[in-house]
């Protein structure tokens, strides 16, 4: 977590360390795990988090590391502190999925191509569209079939000769599963809630195949766009000199149907693009009740969300996914070396003893790789002096400690982004997700009175890897 480096790693161990007392039968009931002796009670059978201590190492002369790349970055907006969600990450795991679709009701007599449900990507864990016909499987009747083409963006796959009547044909590909591109604007109306109001970003999306000169409406895929966001394009095939078609002149539109009409007729044998926002109406927008220090997988699919103790009512922050992986942030980490003693409490030096030696075995011998895998290297785990000392001097009763010196290597890294601080969304700022010049006009480009360079580092935090599988 941010500004939580020591913590975080202190914390893991006192959890791995409470794992390894709960598995064992024997102490799994009366051995208990604190962070600094307790001020209620004498231990009697008990680990103790004594002293910590660590330093850092760096890795080069300013702790430059890398450039992110991924699908999600973190900004503000406004006048707003922006400091409720400490980060956000891409989740590897949830980006793409895997999808079996039968496309037997498709059949024809001459019918060659077929439709998938969803665009095609090239392959897991790749939001790029497919355009090999490797990166797809198709079977008829259970025969596997290779294709004679593919358009992964249009989701369209062309065999080499039309199936029978009556066969089975199903096409295998990867599809996105991570959010829809877009501005998902989070809104804390409590401490311990917010509020998501998603913004889609649709950017080329194809009206019309190829215009012949009479069409008079169309409709655009979605409805509820927002208003002068729509951008129409026409574009001759294979040319890469688009023309803007201008609205009042050349067309009309219907923000809340999402239909077009034109004012006047289109060049014959063109494509027709429209880029434009859309809000959806029957979005779950909560509102979500989270627990400060804590994860969140599940609210935008292929999103990690964390938010700490900063959360504020009145707060507002902005998730921005974008289309394709980009450059989103400037990485600095290094290395913290830290000790850690533990102090092994009991009142019989046996159970003492055996307490210890379960402890040891269990961090270094079993947990030590799954750590690592955490961004968190023991180095040693050593048990070290013994002592004796009186429970109750009345009575004479003692008891027994022995400390276990835990070494350790953790990471940290802090990401400064790439982005600019959203003064306000509004209908005629045009902002794409994955292009760096947030178009707004002809020249593609905006002014720096609507967005403001945010140099902020958003995120610091113990673990390797920024896109580590979680």
């Amino acid at each position: 977590m941010y500004q939580n480096l020591l913590y975080a790693v202190k914390r893991r161990i006192l959890d791995e360390t409470e794992q390894a007392f709960q598995s064992h039968p024997a102490f799994n009931e009366k051995v208990k795990i604190y962070h600094k002796f307790p001020y209620q009670e004498r231990v009697q059978y008990g680990v103790v988090l004594k002293n910590t201590s660590s330093s850092t190492v760096r890795m080069s002369a300013d702790n430059y590391l890398s450039d992110l790349i991924s699908h999600v970055r973190l900004a503000r907006e406004g006048n707003y502190p922006g400091l409720s969600i400490e980060w956000v990450r891409e989740n590897a795991r949830d980006v793409t999925a895997y999808e079996q679709e039968d496309v037997s009701a498709q059949l024809g007599p001459t019918q060659r191509m077929f439709h998938t449900a969803y665009p095609i990507l090239s392959g897991p864990g790749n939001t790029k569209y497919a355009t090999n016909i490797g990166q797809v499987e198709v079977y008829v009747d259970g025969l596997k079939e290779l294709p004679d083409f593919i358009d992964g963006e249009r989701g369209v796959v062309i065999l080499r000769r039309a199936p029978a009547a009556g066969l089975t044909v199903t096409i295998s590909y990867y599809r996105r599963k991570i959010v829809d591109p877009g501005i998902y604007v989070f809104d804390f109306i409590e401490d311990n809630q917010f509020l998501i109001a998603p913004i889609y970003v649709i950017k080329r999306e194809l009206v019309v195949e190829t215009t012949t000169g009479s069409e008079v409406t169309v409709n655009l895929a979605h409805q509820n766009v927002d208003p002068n966001s729509d951008w129409l394009i026409l574009q001759y095939r294979n040319s890469n000199v688009p023309r803007r078609l201008v609205r009042g002149t050349d067309y009309s539109i219907s923000y809340l149907t999402g239909e077009i009409t034109f004012l006047l007729p289109l060049p014959v044998g063109y494509q027709l693009f429209a880029d434009y926002r859309w809000q959806p109406t029957n979005y779950a927008n909560g509102p979500y009740t989270f627990n400060t220090y804590t994860e969140n997988h599940t609210i935008l699919p292929g999103v990690v969300l964390a938010i700490g103790r900063r959360a504020k009512k009145g707060d507002r922050q902005v998730i921005i996914v974008s289309q394709q992986r980009e450059s989103q942030a400037r990485i600095y980490g290094g290395h913290w070396t830290m000790s850690l003693d533990l102090s092994v409490i009991a009142k019989d030096p046996i159970q003492m003893e055996e307490m210890a030696d379960h402890l040891v075995s269990y961090l270094w011998g079993i947990r030590k790789n799954v750590l690592e895998s955490e961004g968190i290297t023991l180095l040693s785990v050593e048990p070290t002096g013994e002592s004796e000392e009186s429970f109750m001097d009345l009575t004479g009763d003692l008891y027994y400690t022995t400390s276990v010196s835990i070494s350790l290597q953790s990471e940290w890294q802090e990401f400064v982004p790439y982005l600019y601080e959203i003064r306000d969304i509004v209908p005629d700022i045009y902002l794409w997700p994955g292009t760096h010049d947030y178009t707004v006009s002809d020249n593609y480009t905006i002014s720096l009175t609507s967005l403001t360079p945010d140099l902020r580092p958003v995120m610091v935090y113990p673990t390797t890897g920024y896109e580590r599988l979680t």
